[in-house]
């Protein structure tokens, strides 16, 4: 009994790998065709400055 079992767990692991492996190509598409956006630290700083800067000209 635990040789079949043994074969049906080694089964499962097999297709999760698979599905893994597909899920991994997906998302490296995916990523691939976002649009390249700035981190959003660098994002945050800009905002910051642009508001410091504003203030500064009034």
């Amino acid at each position: 009994m635990a040789e079949a079992d043994n074969r049906e767990i080694l089964a499962l692991l097999k297709s999760i790998d698979k599905r893994l492996e597909n899920i991994h190509y997906n998302l490296a598409d995916i990523k691939r065709e976002m649009p390249k956006v700035p981190y959003y630290g660098d994002l945050l700083q800009d905002i910051t400055n642009a508001i410091k800067n504003q203030h500064k000209g009034r």
